[in-house]
């Protein structure tokens, strides 16, 4: 019996270390086109399903989701041609520090205007 608590009491360890490994991230995109004054930004997502690699710190499949938005742009929004960027953070906080930064850099050096697509874009796991 102690040896059945001893091992169900390890196992429910290894599931939450492996829920807490896992908390997911957060991901935003730009939209942008050297022919035009406007930067389209996408909201701030949460992906749980999707973790960092472990020796570089990368988002897996990152340019999927700048291919998915591109096509979103060029689908949806008849906007085709433009270039998109991938920003992605563990922590929230960190990824709108992120935004806010190139939002600035947008506007104050460049010029540029940027809007925000709202809820119309969702990125999707690939």
């Amino acid at each position: 019996m102690k040896k059945l608590i001893v091992l169900i009491s390890f196992a429910l360890v290894a599931v939450a270390s492996a829920a807490q490994k896992n908390n997911g991230i957060y991901v935003m995109g730009a939209s942008i086109s050297f022919s035009d004054s406007i930067v389209y930004f996408t909201e701030i997502q949460k992906m749980d399903s999707v973790s960092l690699q472990k020796s570089t710190k990368f988002l897996p499949d990152r340019q999927h989701y700048a291919y998915e938005l591109k096509d979103y742009m060029a689908l949806q929004e008849d906007m085709p041609g433009r270039t998109s960027v991938i920003l992605f953070a563990k922590k929230r906080s960190s990824l709108e520090k992120k935004q806010i930064n190139l939002k600035l850099r947008l506007e104050r050096r460049r010029g540029l205007k940027v809007r925000y697509l709202g809820d119309k874009f969702q990125f999707t796991r690939p």
